[in-house]
């Protein structure tokens, strides 16, 4: 499985496979996402204020358009450990779109 976070130094998406970085993109969209959050790190980067890779999206590759139907979904690690849609959390997607300007748009 591929894992996309935003690698916020670079202001793209860094996308991840067996633990290695393979690539920096702007944008990209996966199917059969769950998103993950480490609470260790989480806590740590609030703790030390230092920017740490503690959230991101596990699923596969996809090419498709962006949906009509898609929501924003939001990650911030002061808000609490959860991605969300609006006020709830979101745990899984069908298909994300990760786009240019930094933006999660999730199918769910």
């Amino acid at each position: 499985m591929t894992e996309v976070y935003r690698n916020l130094n670079k202001r793209c998406w860094s996308v991840r496979e067996g633990g290695l970085v393979v690539a920096h993109v702007d944008a990209t969209c996966m199917r059969q996402v769950s998103f993950h959050v480490s609470e260790a790190a989480r806590q740590r980067a609030i703790r030390l204020r230092q920017r740490a890779v503690m959230a991101w999206a596990k699923g596969t590759l996809f090419e498709a358009p962006l949906q009509g139907s898609s929501e924003l979904i939001t990650f911030d690690p002061f808000d609490g450990p959860d991605f969300m849609r609006g006020d709830w959390p979101v745990r899984e997607a069908s298909l994300v779109h990760f786009l240019a300007d930094g933006t999660c748009w999730g199918v769910l």
